[in-house]
């Protein structure tokens, strides 16, 4: 069997021979990658850009396959003193790296740039596999180092150290010390006609999902050992090994914590429970007006507007309905829809919104409460009102942490799990936004996009979204309150 091994294909090798198999033979049986998924690409390739500005004589390598290959040979010959995304073969393996400086003595250093703010295990490897190649192909390599997000004194618009490099030399050496026996196992899985066995685990998503999971784990229940809220992966593990994947095949001996063990009960006894004392008690909290809020947030690794530090949150969108005492329901929004700094035209809407006295209900309160006082020290002119809001906030997911457990939430209680039980008729599955993540990839397409019609498209989308986060509390509100 002839193939060309990719760093990518290496790395899902480490993490799973089957993975491995189904990339190199059948590719094309991959889920689709999902709009963040892209966006998380696209950022890499936008912090990877970013990066070669730090060397200002590199010479970027364009090319592709053997093209690639012959360009970069002819800029060492040429004594060219940084390359990027050069390319070299080593057997039947082809990489690509990131930044290769050279020396005065036409030795090279190998820099892997990565957009998160620490070296993690599977870069390690990811270099260690270039490292590997280019040694092995006659290049002198001095050493070898992690480009990372420095996310800790970086503040924009200054952003010189946006970067920091980290000597990764020795873990690289030893790891390309066992890229061989890797390779021997993986020519043999390759050279099968069927995929290898592989039990399902950890490793189908850690430390990057495998697009072919959904194959692998086709015979898993929907209400399954997996639904158990913080199970360890011990105890998986050991129960994946028993084949007990279903909670009505739980061993009697397996501990549990008391919240664990609520869970499974609910299900096992397949109904609700409720604590009503809780949850008139945590209503009684409540006062008119009442305003449901929610964010929409962005944390980019390069951060854009003043003040922010790289994977710093800021919001671009907000929704509010507003509750009276009379039962009247009215709503706002606010979406910014262009390339400037979001903030400041946000918290003037925002401050105009929501009335100086009544509750504030959000889902999951700490992430609001963190913006909210971000925000009033940015902006002091209106910490006052910011602030009061903060004070005024009410947390809906407690609710569903303490007082109500449902055996469909299956052991979560973010919204997307408890409106379609709470509320029956009303969940995300119809809007084209059906998570937070998405909604960052939607906005910064939005805000970029030159095609007006598709513009205004995307603008709806948001906007649907955003506004079913609110309108779904207060449909759960009022469920809550019925008899």
């Amino acid at each position: 069997m002839s193939y060309t091994l990719t760093k990518a294909n290496i790395l899902a090798g480490i993490q799973c021979h089957k993975r491995l198999w189904h990339e190199v033979n059948q590719p094309s049986t991959a889920t689709q990658i999902s709009p963040d998924q892209q966006r998380i690409i696209d950022q890499g390739q936008e912090v990877g850009v970013y990066a070669r500005q730090q060397f200002p004589h590199g010479l970027l390598i364009k090319g592709h396959g053997h093209q690639a290959i012959q360009e970069t040979e002819s800029a060492i010959t040429s004594a060219a003193p940084c390359l990027f995304e050069a390319a070299f073969r080593y057997g039947n393996i082809l990489i690509r790296a990131d930044i290769l400086q050279r020396h005065p003595d036409n030795t090279w250093s190998l820099i892997e740039v990565k957009s998160s703010t620490k070296a993690k295990d599977e870069h390690l490897w990811d270099v260690s596999i270039q490292y590997y190649v280019l040694t092995r192909a006659g290049l002198p390599i001095r050493d070898a180092a992690s480009m990372v997000i420095n996310n800790q004194d970086c503040f924009f618009p200054d952003l010189s150290n946006l970067f920091t490099l980290n000597d990764i030399t020795h873990q690289v050496v030893s790891l390309s010390e066992q890229l061989p026996d890797h390779l021997q196992q993986f020519h043999e899985i390759l050279s099968g006609q069927e995929s290898p066995e592989q039990t399902i685990g950890q490793h189908c998503s850690t430390p990057n999902p495998c697009p072919f999971q959904e194959g692998c784990w086709h015979h898993v229940p929907a209400v399954s050992i997996f639904t158990i809220p913080r199970l360890s992966w011990d105890k998986k593990h050991e129960l994946i090994q028993q084949n007990r994947l279903a909670l009505t095949h739980l061993p009697a001996t397996l501990k549990l914590t008391a919240n664990q063990q609520a869970y499974v009960d609910t299900v096992l006894c397949n109904q609700p429970q409720f604590d009503h004392a809780g949850i008139a008690s945590s209503l009684a909290e409540l006062t008119h007006p009442i305003h449901f809020f929610d964010f929409e947030t962005l944390n980019p690794a390069i951060p854009r507007f003043d003040g922010l530090k790289p994977f710093e949150q800021f919001p671009f969108q907000y929704s509010c309905h507003i509750l009276q005492s009379n039962g009247t329901l009215e709503h706002h929004d606010y979406l910014h829809t262009d390339c400037t700094d979001p903030r400041r035209p946000l918290v003037e809407t925002l401050t105009g919104h929501i009335a100086p006295a009544g509750s504030v209900v959000v889902y999951h309160k700490s992430f609001e409460s963190k913006l909210l006082r971000d925000l009033a020290q940015i902006f002091p002119e209106y910490a006052e009102a910011l602030l009061s809001i903060n004070a005024r906030l009410w947390d809906q997911e407690e609710i569903f942490k303490h007082y109500y457990r449902h055996p469909a939430f299956l052991g979560k209680t973010s919204i997307k799990k408890v409106l379609p039980v709470v509320v029956p008729g009303l969940s995300y599955e119809s809007l084209d936004v059906q998570n937070g993540a998405i909604a960052q990839a939607i906005w910064d397409d939005m805000i970029n996009t030159q095609d007006l019609v598709h513009k205004q498209q995307l603008i709806g989308s948001l906007k649907d979204y955003c506004t079913q986060d609110t309108l779904a509390m207060v449909k759960i509100h009022d469920a809550l309150l019925a008899p």
